[in-house]
């Protein structure tokens, strides 16, 4: 089954001139901070063994989420260029346009979406393969992102 992410270029990236993300608290192996840039969207982080680093979170300010995912080694990206990324759970995936961007030094990507789907699929899944525009792929290990997901909506409903 295919499902579309629903993206818009109406996020505020994670620039130079950002303001310092906030650690909100820990859930299993992610990271819950508050990112004040975007509305005081609340998200989770992880970084996996390759380097990779990944977020999901919510921006309240563009009524919707989004998927990142940066890395040091991938110097082929360009701040603010797009592209394609296929998020593969298997029976269920999600494609849409990426934007290039830095987060805390390293390249990579962010696609927003506003369909809920996709942080269902986030949360009941072990694993996903990320695909990038020019076919490189990577599967990252998902476990604990149900408990994770439910701890940035618990510091997303504390948010003013």
């Amino acid at each position: 089954m295919k499902k579309g992410l629903v993206l818009a270029l109406t996020f505020v990236a994670s620039g130079s001139l950002a303001a310092p993300h906030v650690d909100h608290g820990v859930s299993g192996e992610w990271a819950i901070r508050v990112n004040p840039d975007n509305g005081n969207g609340c998200y989770m982080q992880k970084v996996f063994e390759s380097g990779t680093v990944v977020l999901v979170g919510v921006a309240p300010d563009a009524n919707g989420a989004y998927f990142s995912a940066y890395n040091p080694e991938w110097t082929h990206i360009v701040e603010g260029d797009t592209g394609s990324v296929l998020l593969d759970f298997g029976d269920a995936r999600f494609q849409g346009e990426v934007v290039g961007d830095t987060h805390e030094g390293s390249l990579g990507g962010y696609a927003f979406f506003d369909n809920p789907e996709f942080v269902t699929e986030f949360a009941k899944r072990q694993s996903v393969i990320i695909t990038g525009s020019k076919g490189s792929t990577e599967e990252i290990d998902l476990s604990g992102s149900s408990k994770a997901i439910a701890a940035v909506r618990a510091c997303q409903a504390e948010q003013t």
